[in-house]
């Protein structure tokens, strides 16, 4: 499975770097790795991923919520009488336009309701991709929230080996079988 994921993200890069599969060569069996016939493309692609890694940031604070102790009778209205709901209420990706380097911020607000208990696991996922293709995954974690309004920041670099062209981040959230996601896009010049 590492080794498969290894491929998958190479191959990803690859395109990413390029704008065309480079060759590769798989081995199976006992020598699980890659051969590339180009050295400068793999260097390039693990530059790529080292330099992407290396720059993400990311923290997640809750802004608004219940306040401890204090809960209301449900009312026929309310998110509780109806059950859960996950609703993405803003999502942000700024600059639009960004030079190799440069710092790309995004932002995603979203309202957890109804949650039965004290607290229910939110799975976070963000990944960037081009021409269709998923690059790789920024951002996949779970954690445990409360209801209320939450705001992930995620931030990263783009490397000075990325290709220039337009690149979309998918920013997904799921929770009890409800997934929501959103898309944002900017321009590597």
């Amino acid at each position: 499975m590492p080794g498969q994921l290894l491929f998958v993200l190479l191959a990803a890069a690859s395109f990413f770097l390029t704008g065309c599969a480079a060759p590769l060569v798989i081995t199976a069996g006992a020598g699980a790795g890659y051969v590339a016939t180009q050295e400068r493309p793999r260097s390039a692609v693990e530059a790529f991923f080292d330099d992407l890694g290396r720059s993400i940031r990311q923290t997640t604070r809750r802004i608004t919520g219940e306040p401890s102790g204090r809960r209301s009778a449900p009312s026929a209205s309310s998110a509780s009488f109806r059950g859960f709901t996950l609703k993405i209420q803003r999502a942000t990706l700024a600059p639009t336009e960004v030079d190799k380097g440069e710092q790309v911020t995004l932002t995603l607000q979203y309202l957890v309701t109804g949650a039965s208990g004290k607290k229910v696991t939110i799975r976070e996922k963000s990944s960037l991709g081009k021409d269709g293709k998923e690059l790789t995954v920024l951002k996949d974690e779970s954690s445990e929230k409360e209801n209320g309004k939450w705001e992930n920041t995620l931030s990263f670099a783009v490397p000075e080996s990325a290709q220039s062209g337009k690149y979309t981040v998918t920013m997904q959230i799921s929770a009890q079988g409800q997934t929501r996601s959103t898309r944002r896009s900017f321009t590597v010049r």
